[in-house]
Formats: C-alpha cells, structure tokens, sequence
C-alpha cells in the first residue's frame, strides 16, 4: 500500500515542484557565493517584475469588483440584515460623486467588514438543527436570517455567496495594499 501511494502521480508531481522550490530559494539566497550574478538582472527577477506588475492590477480590479459586491450584498436578497451593506454602498456612491474621488466608495468598510463576519456567523449558527420559540422563530424571519437547503431561493443562495465573497476579497484588498 506505502509502494502504491509513492507512485502516484500526483505525490510524485508534489514532491518535483517541492525540490524545485527549494533549488531555486537556496540559489537566489546564496546565488553570489557561486558567482551567478544578481536575481534582478535575471529571467527570475523579470518574473518577479512581472508579479508585481499583476499585483498592482489586481489590486485595481479588486478596488473595483469590491464596491459592486457590496452592493449586490445589499440588494440580492432585501432584508433588515442586508440594509447596512445597501446603507453603505448608497454613502459610497453619493460621496463619490459628491467628490469625484474614488476612495468614496470605501467608506464605512472596516465596519461593514466586522458586520460582514457578525452576519456570516448568524447565518450559520441558524443553519445548525436547534429548534427555536415561535417567538425567536419570527425575529429571525424578521431580521432576514434565512436556511439554506435544496428548496432555497436563488437570492437567498446568492446573497448568501456574495457575503462570503465581500468577506473574503475585503482580506485579499488589505493585504495587497
């Protein structure tokens, strides 16, 4: 069984692309020992030129595509728990054309960030099997908290995504600026 597992391919192609990894971090660490010249006057230094040069469109097309799933946060499925994402993304669009300048689309983001989180963690604290009082059943109805199963809406499916989505690419925008 150990034989058939070190034959597979895909464990064989994990281990090239390891070693390769490593070869090429211990030559660009101590490449001037060996008398190579230096990495930026290389093939790999234009490569990490070329990394850069994504990075910095990237995060353009992230500063772009974050305002529009904000807003389809806010309107794919209207609810009280989706008000804030619309709120903000009205403010966004108002100070931006208010200032013709583009970082008015980011406003209030840190808070609909931490909102974001507080609603993804609702959501899947309602999806767990508890039952719940009449009471407690309407407020969550209310508020907007919704099941996800084979029988959900597709805005409901989609409103779900899109949240995750804002979540996670919020992270992504941090870390490339």
């Amino acid at each position: 069984m150990i034989i058939q597992f070190w034959r597979s391919p895909t464990v064989i192609y994990f281990l090239v692309t390891q070693l390769l990894v490593l070869v090429v971090a211990l030559l660009d660490i101590h490449g001037n020992r060996f008398g190579l010249v230096p990495w930026r006057y290389t093939c790999w230094g234009h490569f990490l030129t070329v990394v850069d040069q994504l990075g910095s469109h990237l995060k353009v097309a992230s500063c772009l595509l974050l305002p529009a799933i904000q807003l389809v946060v806010g309107i794919s499925h209207p609810s009280w728990i989706s008000l804030p994402f619309f709120i903000g993304s009205c403010i966004g669009i108002v100070d931006w054309s208010l200032t013709s300048n583009f970082l008015g689309l980011f406003r209030l983001w840190k808070a609909l960030h931490f909102y974001a989180g507080f609603s993804i963690f609702m959501l899947y604290v309602y999806q767990l099997p508890i039952e719940l009082s009449s009471m407690l059943q309407w407020i969550v109805n209310f508020v907007g908290l919704f099941k996800i199963c084979s029988t959900s809406e597709w805005t409901e499916i989609y409103s779900s995504v899109s949240l995750v989505l804002f979540f996670t690419s919020w992270y992504v925008l941090v870390l490339l600026l």
